[in-house]
């Protein structure tokens, strides 16, 4: 009896042993299969997040080809493709947004004459997989007016020329100030701001932020060419203003003589009056300065600074021939950069709300642009998923070619820097040879 007994409690250990084991071999298993599906599933949903914005950037380029027919019509009188839309047609549409109640997602394939492949307007979009199983398309593509205008500058390109246009010419003259603002957080991953106290511009490091440059030009209806060469009383035509990044600079009228700092302890302003800044440095007689704008991390952008307009020359301004020349003089890092237009010299800021189609809107001085930049905001889908994509289109402006400098002086074995003890004969006269040359 004791026998059977202990034979009956080993076959039971034995069972637990074995279903215990088999237990683990099953949570293993299930375990492997649920990191499979969730692998794959997760390599589906990859594929369609690609396909989807694959799909919306078709639909950019088709609102690049749409607003390209609206360019055509405004020069040529014809669209690009005579298979959408007329002219007159394309210009309502895109002018003001909507056109007989359709739908403004639908604006890019009308225009384009896009056959529309199923009930929701979709465009579907040519992939390589014949069986189209993924059904990509662009499901919606608007195309709307900037108010502001943002750019990028970079080493290989650090100046940009835009043309402030407002849709109202008259806008053009309310504009008494503008707003810039740059370098995103996403620009570089760490600062080094200017150290006023050093030699130099901005001392030993070039600063990140990076210095920037904001030009004027300007004119009235009527102008000579004389007058960008001089400030005539409380108006010029053109002017330069630098702009230094620094993180701590006191409130004080100059800085050792080498800065103007425009930080007043609340507010970065360039100008106490409109008849400053710009208009002084025009002006011959005035002592010019790099303007010192406090920065700090955090925003979406670190550095902004409000600058006061001078008026033209002669009269009120004209809306054709009202530009800016943004450029980074000395940094390599790129530097996103964003101007606003303000109809008060104080800048851009709300003056109260007003409601518009039942919702309540802020009503701001900001003067809006027309046709400087388009956006165009385009929705992809592959099967079920959606992705957005919002970019920004320049239009090529090839009336106002500005060269990016007059002279290139190099320093010491060709380098990019310049010994400070150049002499004045060889500054001006880049040919000559001898010990006061030696260093360049």
């Amino acid at each position: 009896m004791t026998k059977i007994r202990k034979k009956f409690k080993e076959g039971a250990a034995s069972f637990y042993i074995v279903a215990i084991s088999t237990l683990i071999l099953v949570i293993v298993a299930a375990s492997f299969a649920a990191v499979i599906i969730s692998e794959v599933t997760r390599t589906s949903n990859d594929d369609l997040a690609q396909s989807a914005y694959d799909a919306a950037l078709a639909g950019v380029e088709d609102a690049k080809l749409a607003f390209y027919s609206y360019q055509s019509c405004l020069e040529n009188g014809s669209p690009i493709d005579a298979s959408g839309l007329s002219c007159d047609e394309i210009k309502t549409w895109v002018e003001s947004g909507n056109r007989d109640g359709q739908d403004p997602c639908d604006m890019v394939s009308v225009i384009l004459g896009r056959k529309k492949e199923n009930d929701n307007g979709e465009v579907l979009v040519q992939e390589s997989n014949v069986n189209n199983d993924m059904q990509q398309a662009y499901t919606c593509v608007k195309l709307s007016d900037a108010a502001d205008y943002k750019t990028t500058l970079t080493a290989e390109n650090p100046t940009k020329i835009m043309r402030a246009h407002f849709e109202d010419g008259d806008a053009a003259k309310s504009v008494q100030s503008v707003v810039v603002s740059w370098q995103r957080d996403t620009n570089v991953s760490q600062t080094k701001y200017s150290d006023l106290g050093k030699d130099g511009i901005f001392g030993a490091e070039t600063p990140l932020p990076p210095v920037i440059s904001l030009g004027l030009v300007q004119t009235a209806s009527t102008f000579t060419l004389d007058s960008f060469d001089m400030t005539q009383g409380d108006s010029t035509n053109r002017g330069t203003i630098y702009l230094v990044p620094a993180d701590n600079p006191e409130p004080s009228e100059v800085v050792d003589g080498k800065y103007k700092v425009a930080w007043n302890g609340e507010t970065n302003y360039v100008a106490s009056n409109r008849y400053e800044g710009f208009l002084k440095s025009n002006d011959k007689t005035a002592e010019n300065l790099p303007y010192v704008v406090r920065c700090a991390d955090g925003g979406e952008y670190a550095c902004t600074a409000t600058i006061a307009l001078p008026e033209p020359v002669g009269g009120d301004r004209n809306n054709d021939t009202f530009m800016f020349v943004l450029s980074m003089p000395y940094a390599d890092a790129s530097t996103d950069v964003r101007l606003q237009f303000c109809s008060d010299a104080g800048g851009c800021y709300e003056v109260g709300k007003e409601v518009v189609d039942g919702k309540e809107k802020s009503v701001t001085t900001e003067v809006s642009l027309d046709k400087v930049q388009i956006v165009i905001d385009s929705t992809g889908r592959a099967n079920d998923l959606y992705r957005r994509v919002e970019t920004r289109l320049e239009p090529a402006d090839k009336a106002y070619p500005f060269p990016l400098y007059a002279i290139e002086v190099l320093g010491k074995d060709n380098g990019s820097l310049i010994d400070k003890n150049i002499s004045p004969t060889c500054e001006w006269n880049f040919n000559a040879t001898g010990p006061n040359c030696e260093n360049i």
